[in-house]
């Protein structure tokens, strides 16, 4: 595959990564990133034939906003992430063993500097 071919592969997939991410659709989003990994392999595969030279000039500011793109792409899926986490938290009760963040936990004796006051 040319390298250019595999580089428009790549941006089209990153746009359908971005439209699932709004839409909040867990199995495009997942279909999409698999589809994004392999568009990635075959560019890899076509870089390849560059062999040390430099990337063309007219494909750099391309490769300049796909790499933005994929920065913020990681942004965002790490703030998804953690409102995720947050949301199942706030569903589901705490582990029974979990350490107490106020309180006693059990079997568990206090800093040393409160062992006088108690």
């Amino acid at each position: 595959m040319e390298l250019e071919q595999s580089l428009h592969l790549v941006e089209q997939e990153l746009a359908n990564i971005s439209a699932a991410m709004l839409a909040a659709d867990p199995l495009v989003l997942e279909r999409s990133a698999a589809q994004l990994r392999a568009a990635l392999g075959a560019f890899a595969v076509a870089a390849q034939g560059l062999q040390g030279q430099p990337w063309p000039a007219a494909l750099q500011p391309r490769l300049q906003a796909v790499s933005q793109q994929l920065a913020l792409q990681r942004e965002q899926l790490a703030r998804l992430g953690a409102l995720v986490e947050r949301q199942v938290a706030s569903l589901l009760p705490p582990a029974e063993h979990a350490p107490a963040t106020y309180g006693k936990s059990p079997g568990a004796t206090a800093a040393r500097i409160y062992r006088s006051v108690s």
